[in-house]
């Protein structure tokens, strides 16, 4: 099944067997991991985040102790493949960027950089990150998916509020000066908000179903601001690059996060009870 509840599951239902498709997916993936160390890192690292986003919605029903260790857990095991995930994500962020790029460096000069983000690739040690990752899974095998009780359309509207929140917040401080940091954590907050929304579209279709792909095109516009900053990090200290690559670089991600600005400004215009406000059922007349 899809990743998003059905009409008819109760929150709590709903969520475990979303929980439970994730692991079970990831757990066929980690018998292959070694083959293509780069892309299993990617794929387990949206396979964590997209439980954590369920956990979140989770938390109204688990309780606030339950729900800090499993999130402090997937947390940790998806930062085991963080150095492997970085080398890859630096040539996947020049593949987004490469006709920018090649129109303003040429497509020699862009070659090149390609040539020395895979050598950096080459050099991170992949097999013990895999295997802690693998035997971390294995070892909590019989206990990954929580025991849900069955929720109610409160909790629901609780936790999307929480996360709305905090996306919000994200994103003023982020937009306070572009910091690099505080813009990654604004795209993290807004891709826990996408991946919520995505989940329980079809329980608040009036509010959640028109906003699911707006908020996936932030994340997307905010993943290419990270792209720049990606790129930005792997091109210090290459003395054979292009003068003004700096610059370049620099002009994209300032009109990307102009973007991503009124992109924002429009999802996350009302506070949080007013939007949450929105999902309760309309009352009717008597």
């Amino acid at each position: 099944m899809t990743f998003v509840l059905a009409p008819h599951e109760a929150p709590g239902a709903g969520l475990t067997r979303a929980i439970q498709e994730q692991v079970a997916k990831l757990s066929i993936e980690c018998i292959d991991a070694a083959q293509d160390p780069s892309a299993f890192a990617h794929k387990a690292r949206v396979r964590c985040k997209r439980v954590r986003a369920v956990l979140r919605l989770a938390r109204p029903m688990m309780g606030a102790k339950a729900f800090q260790r499993e999130n402090r857990w997937w947390r940790d095991q998806a930062r085991l493949l963080s150095d492997l995930r970085d080398a890859g994500a630096r040539i996947e962020a020049l593949e987004t960027l490469r006709p920018f790029l090649a129109a303003r460096i040429g497509t020699a000069m862009t070659r090149k950089l390609g040539e020395r983000f895979e050598t950096g690739r080459q050099t991170v040690e992949a097999g013990g990150a895999i295997t802690a990752f693998v035997e971390a899974m294995n070892k909590r095998s019989e206990t990954l998916i929580p025991e849900l009780p069955a929720g109610s359309r409160e909790d629901m509207m609780d936790a999307l509020g929480e996360t709305y929140r905090l996306s919000r917040i994200a994103m003023k401080d982020a937009l306070k000066d572009e910091d690099a940091e505080l813009l990654h954590e604004w795209r993290k907050q807004t891709k826990y908000h996408a991946l919520q929304a995505r989940l329980m579209r079809l329980h608040f279709p009036d509010v959640l179903d028109q906003r699911v792909a707006a908020v996936r095109d932030l994340a997307g516009l905010l993943g290419e601001v990270q792209d720049i900053e990606v790129v930005s990090e792997g091109v210090k200290g290459w003395r054979e690059g292009p003068k003004g690559l700096s610059d370049v670089l620099e002009a994209r991600r300032k009109a990307l996060v102009t973007g991503a600005r009124a992109t924002g400004a429009a999802l996350f215009a009302e506070k949080p009870k007013a939007w949450s406000r929105q999902l309760a059922p309309p009352v009717l007349a008597e």
